[in-house]
């Protein structure tokens, strides 16, 4: 594995590939997995020497795993390149921390605890809560605050929402459940009106800070005119 080799060795190894030697001649003269001389590459690309030292399982500080977590649930990376990312050894760690934020724990640096659980909700409360987010750019945090509702919670809700519509946040524990929680062509109707709420303002939110860059930079474009044609 990667943490027997010194941090000089691996930058040995990083040297001969950055002189031209590829991966998988290092691998054929010196034994070492091209693999892992890859990953070496990558880390010391993205982090330097940092990115080549050992992190011992269970010491990851809390707000890292939470970093790491959110942009992979916000699609803004893969398991793979994370771990090349944040010198992480296994995509399984990264998946068993992904799996205990959406189960509603929360990650600390050594271990996991559980956390208060959400509230309970009613369907037309959770389909309210899923168009909010989808309306929002799946913006989970602040439907957290929003609504005091627990991030697994969201997080199912949404994914349920996608697959199957409305009627997938039925709430089909216990007897009965199914026909008393369905909703009313009335409270349809007042969900799209929410949702289209929800999406114009944030879409009136995103103008504006649009048009205050636009003012910004018009103003930066005049101010650098202006200094260019004084100094004629």
């Amino acid at each position: 594995k990667g943490s027997r080799y010194t941090i000089k060795e691996k930058l040995f190894y990083i040297g001969l590939v950055t002189q031209g030697m590829a991966p998988n001649a290092v691998q054929r003269k010196y034994g070492v997995e091209h693999s892992q001389v890859n990953r070496w590459v990558k880390r010391y690309r993205l982090q330097g020497i940092d990115g080549l030292r050992h992190r011992l399982m269970g010491k990851y500080p809390s707000e890292l795993k939470l970093k790491i977590v959110l942009e992979y649930l916000e699609g803004h990376s893969s398991y793979p390149r994370l771990c090349d990312k944040y010198n992480i050894p296994n995509v399984s760690t990264i998946y068993q921390w992904v799996h205990q934020y959406t189960s509603g724990k929360q990650l600390t640096t050594r271990s996991v605890k559980q956390v208060k659980d959400g509230r309970k909700t009613t369907q037309l409360e959770r389909v309210e809560i899923v168009q909010w987010i989808i309306a929002n750019d799946m913006d989970y945090s602040r439907a957290m605050n929003k609504y005091n509702v627990s991030y697994g919670q969201v997080y199912s809700w949404t994914r349920k929402f996608k697959q199957g519509g409305p009627e997938a946040l039925v709430d089909r524990r216990g007897k009965g459940k199914t026909v008393h929680d369905q909703l009313t062509d009335n409270e349809k109707r007042d969900l799209e009106v929410k949702r289209l709420k929800a999406r114009i303002e944030h879409l009136s939110t995103e103008n504006a800070v649009l048009k205050k860059l636009q003012e910004l930079e018009r103003l930066d474009a005049a101010h650098y005119t202006s200094t260019k044609q004084s100094k004629r």
